[in-house]
Parts: C-alpha cells; structure tokens; sequence
C-alpha cells in the first residue's frame, strides 16, 4: 500500500526563508528592460495614429478623389459602350482606337482639373500616369497598326509591373475597362 500523502498546505511556513541575494545589476537590466518594453509600446501606439489618419501610400483614399473618379468611370464606361475597335481595316480601327483614346483622355482631363483643386493623395498622380502611358500605348498602337496590320497591342509595364494591375489596384472602384486593353480583338 502506498503511503500516505503529506497535508496540504505543509505544516511548516514555505516562505520562513529569506530570497536568494539578487545582484544589482539584475534590478538595472530589469529597469532598462521595463523602459524599453514601455517606449516601444509609445512608438507603436503613436505609428498606429499617425498613419491611420493619414494617406494610405498604395490606395486612392480621398473621399472627394474616390467620387470624382467613380464618377468619371460611370461617364468613361457609358462613353466606351457606345464604341468599338473591331473594323478588319487598319486605317479605320486606327481611327476607332483614336476615338476612345479621346473619350478617355477628356475623363483623365477632367480627373487632372479636379486633382488641381483637391487635397493631396499620394497615389493619385501616379495612377493619372498609368492612364498617360495607357493612352500613349494605345496612340502607339494606332500609328503601328496603319503600316503593319498583324501588330499586335501589349498592355504597358513599369518597373516590370502591369500598370493594368496596379491601376485597379490604386483605385479599385474604377476598373480600366477591357474594351481598352484589347484594341486587337478579332483581329
């Protein structure tokens, strides 16, 4: 039979002897250690506010920007509907593609006339660029096509990146519509 167990709690005091001696220097590294924990604390708290009140590096975020562009797209998509680049002659596709290509270019306007009197948002200047390259492409695209009719339209790039990509992404409330990124189809 086993024996029997001990009472509990122990008949004699668990606390009667004294803490082992602690150096010194545990108490400073325990100090600078608590500091630390508390300043890094500060920091993040301090990030989180800065950055959560400010503009957002990658995304339109500006509410006057996002109604200007949602707005600007529904004109831009009810323009393009009423278009298409599907002439199987060059010179006339050419002239299509150029047509859309000014639809485009008069909601970009638009989009640069509203930026001029608007906040700041830092992504925005970059993503009316991707429209300027978009639209140069496209113009590119236009002039080849007359002197060569098996051409074919590549979606830009930069810095080995789809501008298509980050376009939506920058401002996902306005999708470059398809009908621009192939002026080829049916070709």
């Amino acid at each position: 039979m086993p024996a029997p167990l001990s009472p509990y709690p122990p008949a004699q005091d668990a606390w009667r002897f004294p803490p082992p001696p602690v150096s010194p220097r545990w108490l400073w590294v325990a100090i600078v250690i608590g500091v630390v924990g508390l300043l890094v604390s500060i920091g993040f708290i301090a990030t989180v506010v800065v950055f959560s009140s400010s503009d957002l590096p990658s995304v339109v975020d500006d509410p006057e920007l996002i109604e200007a562009v949602s707005h600007g797209c529904d004109e831009l998509d009810a323009a393009l509907d009423d278009t298409s680049a599907d002439s199987p002659d060059p010179a006339t596709r050419a002239q299509q593609i150029e047509a859309q290509n000014d639809i485009v270019r008069s909601v970009v306007d638009d989009w640069v006339a509203f930026y001029a009197d608007a906040s700041t948002d830092e992504p925005f200047d970059g993503w009316l660029g991707d429209w300027e390259l978009l639209l140069q492409s496209r113009a590119d695209y236009a002039v080849a096509l007359q002197s060569d009719p098996t051409t074919r339209f590549s979606e830009p790039e930069a810095d080995g990146e789809s501008i298509i990509e980050r376009m939506n992404g920058v401002a996902d409330q306005c999708p470059v519509p398809e009908l621009l990124l192939e002026p080829d189809a049916g070709i």
